[in-house]
């Protein structure tokens, strides 16, 4: 019997890109779809000061002391589709021949949960210091202020557990099946044959993309770190798990400090 053939890597690579652009338009024309008939804003700022000033508004205008922003729980339902994307589009390919742990490293050993989670939780740390470099170059902002805006949303214990669900679960495992899983590996295996560079171009590469399909400017530099250090994990552990458990140790430090704030 004929041994199945490798994966090409290349087609990892469009993969990712079918993914994730599949999924963003699942996003605009869904989610876009919900948001404008119930006349939700996303863009809501956790400022005290904007809220005053947004309920002062609408006084004036006898309008209802709305804010109009939607809560924590169908915020996480509008990123659905988005996830339907990243994870649905690699589930249908095994049709044609995708095999999720060989081609993936879909595997997972004990090991991996202490060790992903303590890298994750040290690389939120070490970006403090990190950003401090980045205000020389830059005007000093808030880089927390998009995840503020984010807990803006949340009200209740339902909203909380959304929340979570959110951003320590859906987030990662989605992510890091597209971006380590697809990209880097396809990327790096499409690079084999210079194999001192392939590991190196591929980290980076799947980084930038990472960093970048957020479409937040300031985060960059920590979403970028954060995609060097999970590809090269997965890398030095040929498991997709580790690098769940980075992400979810990574995000999960944000959303404790945000929540006890």
């Amino acid at each position: 019997m004929d041994e199945p053939q490798p994966y090409p890597p290349s087609r990892l690579v469009v993969l990712a890109v079918v993914a994730f652009g599949g999924g963003l338009i699942l996003a605009i024309l869904v989610s876009g779809s919900i948001v404008a008939a119930q006349g939700w804003e996303l863009d809501v700022t956790s400022a005290v000061g904007a809220e005053a000033g947004r309920t002062a508004m609408q006084f004036g205008q006898r309008l209802l002391l709305d804010d109009l922003r939607p809560p924590g729980f169908a915020l996480a339902l509008l990123n659905l589709p988005l996830w339907v994307g990243l994870i649905g589009v690699p589930l249908l390919d095994r049709r044609n021949g995708l095999n999720w742990r060989r081609d993936l490293g879909w595997t997972m050993r004990v090991v991996d949960v202490p060790l992903g989670l303590v890298v994750g939780v040290a690389t939120q740390f070490v970006l403090i210091p990190l950003y401090e470099i980045v205000w020389l170059v830059v005007e000093r902002q808030d880089v927390g202020q998009v995840a503020d805006d984010l807990v803006a949303h949340v009200d209740g214990p339902v909203d909380v557990i959304a929340f979570v669900a959110m951003t320590v679960v859906m987030a990662p495992l989605a992510e890091e099946i597209v971006y380590r899983g697809l990209l880097y590996r396809g990327i790096r295996d499409m690079e084999a044959s210079h194999h001192s560079m392939a590991v190196g171009l591929a980290v980076v590469a799947s980084s930038l993309v990472f960093a970048i399909s957020h479409f937040q400017f300031l985060q960059f530099p920590g979403l970028f770190l954060f995609g060097v250090v999970a590809a090269v994990l997965f890398q030095h552990t040929g498991r997709l798990a580790t690098a769940i458990w980075a992400h979810i140790g990574f995000n999960a430090t944000t959303v404790v400090l945000l929540l006890s704030s």
